[in-house]
């Protein structure tokens, strides 16, 4: 009976093995990965990442970036740049600080002024020569001088780029009722404060697309009032510059080709900057990002100034400012601060 069983049971266990074999093999043929993926993970996997944090929400301020990262220039420098989020909630200085970026876009006051605590950050180029702030005021809430800001409604940014006006109002001895904005200009259009700050590539415009012509409004542009400081640059922190140095000047020097090649490839440049907007689902305006373009391109080309140089100039300018105020201020050189040699 014995053996009559183990007879029988041989034909089932052959069977069962060669079919759990042939399952096996099936198995491992549907999991296979093409040559050619084979290749492109290779390559990503070779490239140095970047975590790159802009200022604020994308938009053709960051032009640049998003040129360098569609035609490969970061790429072909070796780097995968990682264009992370972005706002209120994002301050770049502090992500640099926590090392949750690397690299972060900041006007010079702010960074400046950000360095006083540590010490460490390195400007890596600046993007833009001056400055697009403005304070923009209706004529027909009684605004027709500086004069008229006194005991008015003016509303600032909540971040370190209301600077620049409260210094401004604190130079002109106004006093103003301060009202904390975020990003919209509706509290101004429902004349809900009397003036507001803006930059003149993008709310200054969009209070102009808002049906508001600009012989009603009265405004002043800092670069005319002696406050002329440069406002986007590109930092990182000196431990992340001293461990990669050669990364820091690759990711600098394919932004600011980014940047030229915006400047000469406008309207390809802004479609490529409405991609970016709707992939991350935000509202996106040709014209306006048009506008942006080419008010940013006059900032960024100054005659006599080379393109993507911190100019000592400014970066004293920044320091005397603050400090003429009695405001935190980096504490380093310019040698030290910028690496634009």
């Amino acid at each position: 009976m014995i053996h009559r069983r183990i007879i029988i049971l041989l034909p089932l266990v052959l069977f069962t093995f060669l079919f759990i074999g042939s399952c096996k093999k099936e198995n491992k043929a549907n999991i296979s990965i093409p040559l050619e993926d084979n290749a492109i993970q290779g390559k990503q996997a070779s490239l140095f990442t970047v975590r790159y944090r802009p200022v604020w929400s994308s938009q053709a301020e960051f032009a640049g970036v998003y040129v360098a990262q569609k035609k490969g220039f970061y790429q072909d420098k070796g780097l995968n740049v990682i264009i992370q989020p972005s706002g209120i909630n994002y301050p770049p200085y502090e992500n640099l600080q926590q090392g949750t970026s690397d690299i972060g876009q900041m006007s010079l006051l702010t960074a400046v002024k950000c360095d006083a605590e540590k010490g460490n950050l390195v400007n890596l180029a600046q993007i833009t020569q001056r400055t697009s702030l403005m304070l923009v005021g209706k004529k027909s809430r009684g605004i027709n001088s500086i004069a008229d800001f006194e005991g008015k409604k003016i509303g600032l940014w909540k971040t370190d780029d209301r600077l620049l006006s409260l210094i401004f109002l604190k130079q002109n001895k106004l006093n103003m009722d301060i009202v904390d904005l975020d990003i919209t200009i509706n509290l101004f259009l429902k004349d809900g404060i009397d003036v507001m700050n803006v930059m003149c590539y993008n709310e200054y415009h969009q209070i102009l697309q808002a049906g508001i012509d600009p012989e009603e409004l009265f405004t002043i542009s800092f670069a005319d009032k002696g406050l002329n400081i440069a406002d986007n640059g590109l930092y990182t922190t000196r431990e992340f510059y001293n461990r990669h140095p050669q990364q820091c000047r690759d990711f600098a020097d394919a932004t600011m080709q980014g940047w030229i090649y915006a400047i000469n490839n406008q309207e390809e440049t802004v479609s490529t900057v409405l991609e970016e907007m709707r992939k991350n689902h935000l509202p996106a305006n040709r014209p306006h990002q048009l506008w942006m373009l080419k008010e940013l391109s006059n900032d960024i080309q100054i005659p006599n100034n080379d393109i993507g140089i911190l100019q000592e100039s400014d970066f004293e300018k920044a320091k005397n400012l603050l400090a003429a105020e009695n405001m935190p201020s980096t504490r380093q050189s310019y040698k030290s601060f910028s690496l634009n040699d």
